[in-house]
């Protein structure tokens, strides 16, 4: 396929352009699973693609009481998921992950503990009255004579979210908090084939064209996984046709767009081969611009952006754009309505400040 169709029918599956979800649920059970690394940055990336521009907090509170968990379920790195999802991606997921662990379990000491502590977060978290933070949960293990901090405590709460012990509840300002697992999360049992056909399924729809390569890096699944759910994936009911992949007049050109997007957007993130995305420069070679959240026009990144807080309370926060070439008037006419949408969903107050290349 061309790259300007692939960039443009992943635009459109994704819904960064076109119709928008109708609701941050349906958001998230299109895409499957959102990486939710920086919280606020995927609140944003949720905001985005759903009716009515919602505000970091509306997707705060519907993460907290609704349809949607954050929980550790993919390569491993926080993901946005719906509670009824949850419980089988993690049956088919966990055990890499786990194997991955086993390494930093090892080096911190506690890879022979790890079970027994486990099963202490467990107790904790069950007895507690109200939804505990990770240092709450650490300082609850110290009075039962384990010290853990830091890393250490991070391996071994993620290895109870491995093992349906816990998962996320409300947020308690920037920090999670850990509920029972049961007291959030139905049952859901697939076998290996249907769960891996099924995620593949979903990955398609929400994320084509992609190959099987994309979807083992995104998943954590291996190759062999990744390519026995491609060849099942148009058996699947996910209620709506699966088009042909490789049919490229499925894909309608899409209009001129400018965008800023999180690094760790879908659109991005969600593919092994981001090179469809960098930025062409005249000796043939590409712009250097990963290393944060991404401005891209019709596809292609363009530039950099960055939240700065304010010195001082009352200051506003300052949305800066750092672009990697010269924009015309209209590509940056563009970027700032798309950055006044950003202001909008920050609800908070904030100004546009551009660093422009010399």
């Amino acid at each position: 396929m061309d790259p300007r169709e692939v960039r443009d029918g992943r635009l459109a599956r994704q819904r960064l352009v076109g119709a928008p979800y109708p609701d941050l649920a349906a958001a998230v059970d299109h895409l499957a699973a959102v990486q939710s690394q920086e919280f606020e940055d995927a609140c944003w990336s949720l905001a985005r693609r759903t009716t009515g521009g919602l505000s970091g907090g509306a997707v705060a509170e519907e993460v907290a009481h609704g349809r949607i968990v954050r929980h550790h379920v993919l390569r491993p790195t926080w993901h946005f998921v719906l509670v009824e999802d949850l419980d089988w991606m993690l049956d088919l997921t966990a055990p890499r992950i786990g194997a991955q662990l086993r390494t930093q379990l090892r080096t911190t000491g506690l890879l022979e503990d790890r079970d027994r502590l486990v099963a202490q977060v467990g107790a904790i978290v069950e007895a507690a009255d109200a939804p505990l933070t990770r240092r709450e949960i650490g300082d609850r293990l110290a009075e039962r004579g384990t010290e853990l901090k830091g890393q250490a405590l991070g391996h071994v709460t993620l290895s109870a979210e491995l093992d349906k012990i816990v998962t996320t509840g409300p947020r308690r300002g920037s920090w999670d908090t850990f509920v029972p697992y049961a007291s959030r999360i139905p049952s859901v049992s697939l076998g290996h084939d249907e769960a891996v056909a099924r995620l593949a399924g979903r990955y398609l729809a929400a994320h084509g064209p992609a190959t099987a390569r994309d979807f083992a890096w995104w998943s954590g699944l291996t190759l062999t996984d990744a390519r026995t759910g491609y060849a099942a994936h148009e058996t699947i009911d996910l209620g709506e046709e699966l088009v042909d992949l490789a049919d490229s007049s499925r894909y309608e050109p899409v209009d001129p767009t400018a965008q800023l997007l999180s690094l760790f957007d879908e659109y991005v993130i969600a593919y092994q081969d981001r090179t469809l995305y960098e930025a062409p420069v005249a000796a043939g070679g590409t712009i250097d611009v990963w290393g944060g959240n991404l401005l891209l026009v019709d596809g292609i990144v363009a530039g950099t952006w960055r939240t700065r807080k304010p010195r001082r309370k009352a200051d506003p926060t300052t949305i800066e754009i750092t672009p990697a070439r010269v924009l015309t008037r209209d590509e940056r006419q563009r970027a700032e309505t798309d950055a006044h949408h950003l202001i909008d969903h920050l609800d908070r107050p904030s100004e546009l400040l551009w660093k422009d290349v010399e």
